[in-house]
């Protein structure tokens, strides 16, 4: 009889070590997000939705979804209740709104450079230029880091977010006054200008920073300061284009 019954028995413990290794990986499974949980998108609509509580009943403008900041988010461009253009960052997968700036004249340059020192080891700035990238507006910002890494860094012109970082090698700079200083003199003499670009170049058998500006009368104008000593040159109106 103990014979006959051991077959049977060593099937029943199979079959239960089978249900309960079932039960492991199932277990394993849900924990686990797959790779379409993970790449999961907040819908569109939720994140105008979550606009419109706020702003209240906005008109849509243009809305793209790319990489800002090395992650994934929604830009997108709206009037709001107040006649306001505005634009708003939110990310992608969590709907957390990131950033929101109006779009009536962009970032001024000293805050651009903020969030540029937040995220690099900014040794020297060498040049900035306002461009179009994609049909939008953005700052570039050419610097060297304090491990001598020349960088090119790409951000939205209104609302600061990183949209890329080019890298290399160059060879070291002298001691130069900051673009930080040579922007804060500027200003205690002219009190609005609106910064077009910047850069460091060679004049007059010198190394000087040139920033090319738009005054409080909105006449086009170019600084020369002497990068070593941030002295004055030169400050008059530029009447070629940029």
């Amino acid at each position: 009889m103990y014979k006959s019954q051991f077959p049977s028995r060593l099937a029943q413990v199979f079959t239960l070590s089978l249900i309960m290794s079932l039960f492991i990986v199932m277990g394993s499974q849900a924990e686990s997000p797959t790779p379409a949980e993970a790449n999961h998108l907040v819908p569109l609509e939720q994140i105008i939705s979550q606009i419109r509580k706020k702003y209240g009943e906005v008109i849509i403008q243009n809305v793209r979804l790319t990489e800002e900041d090395r992650r994934r988010v929604r830009v997108i461009d709206f009037t709001d209740s107040r006649n306001r253009n505005q634009r708003a960052v939110v990310d992608a997968q969590s709907g957390k709104v990131i950033e929101v700036a109006q779009l009536q004249t962009p970032m001024p340059l000293e805050k651009i450079i903020e969030k540029v020192k937040s995220k690099h080891s900014v040794a020297v700035i060498l040049k900035t230029r306002t461009d179009m990238r994609n049909g939008q507006r953005v700052r570039i910002i050419d610097f060297i880091d304090k491990k001598q890494k020349r960088w090119s860094t790409t951000l939205d012109a209104y609302t600061g977010m990183l949209v890329d970082d080019i890298t290399y090698t160059v060879q070291p700079q002298g001691k130069l006054v900051s673009l930080s200083q040579v922007i804060t003199k500027a200003r205690e003499t002219h009190n609005s200008i609106v910064i077009l670009k910047t850069r460091l170049a060679r004049w007059k058998k010198q190394q000087v920073r040139e920033i090319y500006y738009l005054d409080e009368s909105r006449f086009k104008k170019r600084l020369v300061v002497n990068a070593s000593s941030g002295d004055v040159i030169e400050d008059r109106p530029y009447p070629s284009p940029l």
